[in-house]
């Protein structure tokens, strides 16, 4: 596989891509790292991970299981001059377009970046599935961050929006980035939608490193959406626009043997204020084994006890390679309401 990568997609770049007499073209295909194509001062580089699952759920008195292509996800980043590149991600297991924009470096402190990408809201949300310890991402992210579980925002969004933002890393110290930040304007009707009414979202968030294994961050969202669905709670109606803010917190520490991170979010839904949080952490046995642990609290209501979602996660990663490998947890669900649902979710995850 390796010798057909080598010699064939060089052959096929060089035919579809502008060049001249002078231009090299290179492939570098090492196990660990990206594929990357160098065409003379041009490159592109490829990066993908499939996730397959086998989720056993009992709900009451009904077990369901099944196997799930969960995703195939491919990416490509094509750096077109020193300071522009264009960046295109999709999901092959749903056939649908996640991202794809430009960004133009002008310094590392100021980039700005136009299409459609990830929302910089939580650190959850900006964070690769691979990379997330939660399978199926925490219930108060799905919720705050517009993911897809709340109806009234609508589903299927998948944390991302087209706008435009502004981004960089400024104030460096010992090779180190104290301070990170991003603020942009987004339509506020999700992924692949239309914009379905005049105003726009407001997003932004700032990361602070204040040594090399804490980092604290917080970030916000100030718009007004349309509603897909009522209210659950009165407050407005499906197809009127509605207050939408959220604000959040936190912090992640990475050392050696120990990986955490937890958030603090507050929402507010048309006067209707949430609260949301999660805390998760990873022991790394070795390099193939860690240990998982986690909790997630969502109240989509502050005034309505029944509103409350406890969740608890407990689980085992085995890496047979770097990125590659199988993922197994038991994952609790308690509502205060309706019957608790107990899963035993299973992933096997390959990436390059």
């Amino acid at each position: 596989m390796k010798r057909y990568v080598k010699i064939v997609l060089p052959l096929l770049l060089a035919l579809i891509a502008p060049k001249t007499v002078a231009e090299d073209v290179k492939v570098n295909v090492e196990s660990e790292s990206p594929l990357k194509i160098n065409i003379g001062s041009r490159s592109l580089t490829l990066r993908g991970y499939a996730q397959s699952n086998y989720t056993v759920t009992q709900k009451g008195d009904e077990t369901t299981n099944g196997f799930e292509i969960r995703r195939i996800i491919v990416m490509a980043d094509a750096q077109l001059t020193p300071k522009l590149n264009f960046w295109v991600m999709a999901d092959l297991a749903s056939f649908k377009l996640h991202e794809y924009y430009a960004q133009y470096s002008f310094n590392p402190a100021l980039k700005l970046r136009v299409g459609q990408f990830k929302q910089p809201f939580t650190l959850e949300n900006i964070y690769s599935p691979s990379m997330i310890s939660n399978l199926n991402f925490d219930e108060s992210i799905l919720y705050m961050a517009g993911i897809g579980t709340d109806p009234c925002f609508g589903f299927g969004r998948v944390g991302r929006d087209a706008g435009i933002m502004l981004t960089g890393d400024v104030i460096p110290y010992k090779g180190e980035t104290l301070l990170n930040y991003s603020v942009g304007v987004f339509n506020g009707s999700g992924m692949n939608v239309k914009e379905n009414n005049k105003y726009k979202d407001v997003i932004g968030m700032i990361r602070v490193k204040p040594w090399q294994e804490l980092l604290l961050t917080t970030s916000f969202v100030v718009g007004k959406a349309k509603a897909q669905a009522d209210s659950p709670y009165g407050t407005f109606k499906t197809g009127e626009n509605y207050k939408r803010n959220r604000w959040s917190a936190g912090a992640e520490l990475t050392t050696k043997p120990l990986y955490v991170r937890s958030e603090l979010m507050l929402g507010d839904d048309g006067g209707v204020h949430s609260t949301g949080f999660y805390g998760v952490a990873e022991g790394h046995i070795n390099k193939h084994i860690d240990v998982v642990a986690g909790y997630d609290y969502l109240k989509r209501n502050n005034n309505v006890s029944a509103s409350v979602t406890n969740n608890y996660m407990a689980g085992l990663q085995f890496w047979i390679f770097p990125k590659c490998g199988i993922r197994t947890q038991y994952v609790y669900k308690n509502p205060k309401t309706g019957d608790a649902t107990h899963q035993w979710i299973t992933q096997f995850q390959v990436a390059f």
